[in-house]
């Protein structure tokens, strides 16, 4: 009798041969899709954490240079308001005493004075402006919640639409960098509502909610859009979001076509008491 197996034992042999090998290979290419995964894992949390440092790197230079604008802001109202704001007042002293020495009978010359008089009068006016722009003093002397309602007031009287202030907080105090981010957004918002908006009233409100600081500023003007409001180019929009990240805090824009505009900061208190 032969030793040689029945052919069907063979093709059985080769078949758990050929089983095996291909549990060896599928393995090896589990094995290897589930290395490519892991190292793609691995990257793109490394990516990720880069995009994190590189925006918080972002967020810290954009605060740095906050700060630096606002105190060069400060260098420069200082400048107008005791260089240039003496000047003019030294000016207006000056045509008074000619006013004096001046007689009755010249009328061209007295004309003349009380012209440059005017717009002396308006040019300090408008220095005295500029410098509050630059520089909001009156956060030192009055506070965050008094100087809103000042702004109301005076946003109304130069632009004549209605803005009331709103506020929960009476006499609560803030330091001075969020005090100053604040503000500029409220100034921001509503310099939006003046030049684009068409609105017949606004309102600026500034209520404690919980741990968080809310500033909402809406008008009933025509409203906004989405695309606006995530504009690359819409660059007030961007810096006013931006004045409140470095705050940890959020900023949300809504509105609809004809019903107005709501813009919406909300500020944890801890970041700026």
């Amino acid at each position: 009798m032969s030793d040689r197996k029945p052919p069907y034992h063979e093709l059985k042999s080769k078949m758990k041969e050929a089983e095996a090998l291909s549990h060896v290979l599928r393995t090896h290419q589990v094995d290897a899709i589930v290395g490519e995964r892991h190292i793609m894992l691995v990257r793109l949390k490394q990516a990720e954490e880069n995009l994190k440092n590189s925006r918080d790197q972002l967020r810290a230079l954009a605060a740095r240079l906050q700060s630096i604008r606002e105190n060069e802001r400060a260098v420069i109202a200082r400048e107008i308001h005791d260089e240039f704001g003496q000047a003019l007042t030294s000016l207006q002293l000056g045509l008074s005493w000619i006013a004096r020495k001046v007689t009755p009978q010249q009328q061209p010359v007295q004309a003349k004075i009380r012209s440059l008089s005017a717009l002396v009068t308006t040019m300090i006016r408008s220095a005295k402006r500029i410098a509050v722009e630059l520089r909001p003093g009156a956060l030192d002397e009055l506070g965050l919640v008094k100087t809103l309602r000042s702004e109301a007031r005076e946003f109304e009287g130069h632009t004549g639409i209605r803005c009331r202030f709103e506020t929960n907080l009476g006499k609560a105090t803030f330091d001075r960098v969020g005090s100053v981010a604040i503000f500029r957004i409220a100034q921001a918002a509503l310099t939006n509502v003046a030049r684009h908006a068409h609105a017949s009233r606004a309102t600026i409100a500034l209520m404690k909610r919980n741990n968080d600081l809310m500033l909402t500023v809406n008008d009933n003007g025509k409203g906004t859009t989405k695309e606006l409001v995530h504009s690359h180019n819409s660059l007030g929009i961007i810096g006013m979001r931006e004045r409140a990240l470095v705050l940890d805090g959020t900023l949300t824009l809504r509105g609809s076509k004809g019903k107005g505009t709501t813009l919406t900061v909300r500020i944890p208190l801890s970041r700026i008491l």
